[in-house]
């Protein structure tokens, strides 16, 4: 059971990452590969991914206790998006920090490899950073769109809940392993194991929905703001877009686009979250500007796009949408 205590700052300090974070989407898939506790979606990746782990990988394993635990320095905070600065932060993890949360478990006398990284030396630190990206680039792109589609459609339930009845809703809502009861957030594990608390006093709290969990994960490090994985709705993308009168009347691609833009997103992070090409956002994006439902700037070079108030309420149910067969 994990217990985490608000105090009425932290409420307006709840916030989700816009798109899945690499260093994080690493460690919670290599605890799926050897993880019997899954939800149905990731045991259905692990079949297709497991065949695709190579002996670079192995670094990243070795940080993966039996029992699914691993160090909070391998999610650190990264202050840029994409695979290079987090792994960048990674490699550069202070030695001190890395005795610290793995001597106390590890044998007197570790392998070379666990041996280079307590001491900080380049070599173990490099292997790490291979492992990593190779984990990324061999085991996780075949299946980034549909693990990112499915974190955008979780992240599209929480807005609705935040649209509909505000913070209280959405953390009453987020699983029914998980409880809220003003000021507490109860979770409750899969079996009967240890309860901990965690006291926010301030520092706000992170959420992040997975996937490749069946439970809820806590992140309570110093200096940092606390973070809590928990599964995320595991409705099946294909039965949102057929039972959704949006999906008839725009078409699924275009309604999809639109989901996807419950967390602003530039043309590159559309792309990826639906699956699509970058002339096909271009279009969809268009078409949605023109029916005034998404408003697009620049920023830093790249077109950002968000949704204006009125796609807001339509995603939030407060207009009925006509089901309407679309026609090509």
């Amino acid at each position: 059971m994990i217990r985490i205590h608000f105090t009425a700052a932290d409420l307006g300090r709840v916030v989700f990452p816009a798109e899945p974070e690499p260093l994080w989407e690493a460690a919670l898939a290599a605890r799926a590969l050897g993880d019997r506790a899954i939800p149905p979606a990731a045991r259905r990746w692990r079949r297709q991914a497991g065949p695709l782990v190579r002996p670079s990988m192995r670094p990243l394993f070795k940080l993966i206790a039996p029992a699914g635990q691993f160090p909070d320095f391998l999610t650190p905070e990264v202050p840029a998006p994409g695979l290079d600065p987090a792994v960048e932060v990674l490699a550069g993890t202070p030695a001190d920090e890395v005795r610290d949360q793995l001597g106390p478990w590890l044998p007197a006398e570790p392998e070379p490899f666990m041996r280079g990284l307590l001491l900080g030396r380049a070599g173990s630190r490099r292997a790490l950073g291979i492992a990593v990206r190779d984990f990324h680039q061999q085991v996780l792109a075949p299946s980034a769109a549909e693990l990112e589609r499915r974190y955008g459609a979780d992240l599209a339930l929480r807005s609705r809940a935040v649209l509909q009845g505000g913070v209280d809703a959405m953390l009453g809502s987020l699983h029914p392993d998980i409880t809220w009861a003003r000021p507490v957030l109860t979770s409750y594990g899969l079996g009967s194991g240890s309860s901990f608390d965690i006291h926010l006093e301030g520092r706000g709290l992170q959420l992040y929905p997975s996937a490749l969990t069946a439970e809820c994960l806590a992140l309570d490090a110093p200096g940092r703001r606390p973070v809590l994985v928990y599964p995320c709705s595991d409705l099946p993308l294909d039965d949102v877009a057929a039972t959704d009168a949006l999906g008839d009347l725009l078409g699924r691609t275009r309604a999809a686009v639109l989901r996807s833009l419950t967390a602003s997103a530039s043309t590159t992070q559309l792309a990826r979250r639906c699956g699509i090409s970058l002339a096909s956002v271009s279009d969809h994006t268009r078409v949605l500007r023109a029916a005034g439902l998404v408003v697009t700037h620049r920023s830093a070079g790249a077109a950002l796009h968000s949704l204006t108030p009125v796609a807001h309420r339509l995603l939030a149910g407060e207009h009925v949408v006509p089901a309407v067969r679309r026609t090509r």
